[in-house]
């Protein structure tokens, strides 16, 4: 079987779109699939692709509106990929839909996203994919209502475990704070279930900013909500992948500041599911509760701030030992090779 990846432009380090076909390839090499990649940096190299498709058995096209476009409309180069895709084994893997497909969205948004919907929508009906897939229980909602028939897929954290002996032994109740710091995120509220689970285990909180950061107003907002409480904070900076890894491992809650409903796009909460924290979360409500979920595996390790039995839940699972680290990558690629069978 040979795989061609068609992505935006391709960038390890600074893009985890990138970081996660990097990952990709080369477990799906490590199975003895062949894989080839084909970045596309901008709408003439688009057209170009179009013109020239390498050989493949099946096409994986992993699409984000701003992949191509600063403004997120490509317009007729995307048509013409899209003609030369259509008789091919395709699938399509939306990391990212149109704006504006949430209640509270400014109406700029809406309409600009209505442009990026029909876009998107006419990408799907020209290339006639086997398959659409996306990460997150927002955009699977809104695909499917506009009768896309998706599928999800999972995308894997971008941190691989690294394994790692323990030497903290200071008795601190350590909180991983791991990629975005977004604003709107509660972080009263947070600090309010930090304090409880401090209180009952006797532990003081010392809050870790882990890896870069790229929201800054929510940092500050984190900072101020924090201060109040006494909690100690310390701030890494840029790390390498094994460091993350370490640093995590050594803490013993993860917080993600990603709204629930796309949770699953995010690689940094993927990553703290996957070394097995539990993760605190929260539901913004602009997906029906329905419609929500982490996989089977990860369910366990989810606690809403929504929920009112959160802090008891979280106590219980950070005394319980914490289970062997999940292997996303192969997860993933085990997933994403099934959707061709």
């Amino acid at each position: 079987m040979k795989i061609c990846i068609l992505s935006g432009p391709y960038k390890p380090e600074k893009c985890g779109i990138s970081d996660y076909i990097k990952l990709l390839i080369a477990e799906f090499t490590k199975i003895g699939i062949h894989c080839v990649h084909q970045s596309i940096n901008d709408e003439y190299a688009l057209e170009n692709t179009a013109n020239n498709l390498p050989n493949a058995d099946i096409y994986s096209f992993q699409f984000a509106p701003y992949f191509f476009s600063p403004i997120g409309l490509t317009g007729k180069s995307l048509q013409k990929l899209a003609k030369s895709l259509s008789n091919r084994e395709l699938h399509i893997n939306f990391h990212e839909i149109w704006v504006g497909a949430y209640p509270k969205a400014k109406w700029k948004e809406k309409i600009w996203g209505c442009f990026q919907k029909r876009e998107i929508k006419s990408l799907v009906e020209t290339s006639k994919p086997k398959t659409i897939t996306c990460s997150n229980s927002a955009a699977l909602d809104r695909l499917q209502k506009e009768n896309l028939k998706a599928k999800y897929l999972y995308l894997c954290g971008t941190v691989p475990f690294s394994p790692y002996r323990e030497t903290d032994t200071s008795d601190h109740l350590r909180v991983a704070f791991f990629g975005t710091l977004y604003e709107k995120f509660n972080y009263g509220h947070t600090a309010t279930l930090l304090k409880k689970i401090s209180i009952s285990l006797k532990k003081d909180i010392l809050i870790e900013v882990i890896g870069r950061r790229r929201e800054h107003e929510g940092f500050k907002k984190m900072q101020a909500a924090f201060k109040p409480f006494g909690f100690v904070t310390t701030v890494t900076g840029e790390l390498n992948r094994t460091q993350i890894s370490q640093k995590i491992q050594n803490c013993e809650i993860g917080v993600s500041t990603t709204p629930f409903d796309i949770i699953g796009k995010s690689s940094a909460t993927a990553t703290l599911f996957e070394h097995r924290m539990p993760v605190i979360a929260f539901d913004d409500g602009d997906t029906p509760k329905e419609k929500l979920f982490v996989i089977k595996e990860f369910e366990e390790q989810l606690f809403l701030l929504n929920d009112d039995s959160v802090t008891d839940r979280l106590i219980k699972s950070i005394r319980k030992p914490k289970k062997q680290h999940f292997d996303g990558v192969a997860y993933t690629a085990k997933e994403m090779i099934g959707l061709f069978s």
